[in-house]
């Protein structure tokens, strides 16, 4: 009875370890790609970026996580900011950035492989960026 008891331990062990890695939300990895400005009359220091994008769980939760935002500059990696995102109920991803000064509202959407995004100033409801990035392998 021990044996069997074993075996199946031991059959069972890989199933196990899939489904806890397959729980980790589809944002989580690293990202690769563009922050491209897309309305510079309102928003004229805005300046397209190369991106890097880390995405790791926060915790526990299986709905947060918290993202590391690079931009790249003349080659070298340059820290931006991080931001603790949570799942909304359509499947994206969302943000709220908040200073005395700036109020942003970054809204996520993963497809697979891709990445896309809106950076929008919360008090105008204009969008300042458009993001697409790409899993990095």
């Amino acid at each position: 009875m021990r044996a069997r008891s074993v075996g199946l331990a031991i059959l069972l062990l890989p199933l196990g370890w899939i489904s806890l890695s397959a729980q980790d939300p589809d944002i989580v990895g690293s990202w690769r790609g563009t922050s491209v400005c897309v309305d510079k009359v309102h928003f004229p220091a805005c300046k397209d970026e190369q991106v890097i994008y880390d995405a790791r769980r926060k915790g526990s939760a299986p709905d947060t996580v918290t993202l590391r935002a690079d931009k790249v500059v003349n080659g070298v990696r340059e820290f931006m900011a991080e931001f603790d995102f949570s799942r909304a109920p359509d499947s994206t991803w969302v943000t709220k950035y908040e200073t005395p000064r700036v109020r942003l509202r970054i809204v996520l959407r993963v497809r697979g492989s891709q990445m896309t995004g809106v950076l929008t100033d919360e008090p105008s409801s204009r969008r300042v960026r458009d993001i697409t990035v790409t899993r990095v392998p």
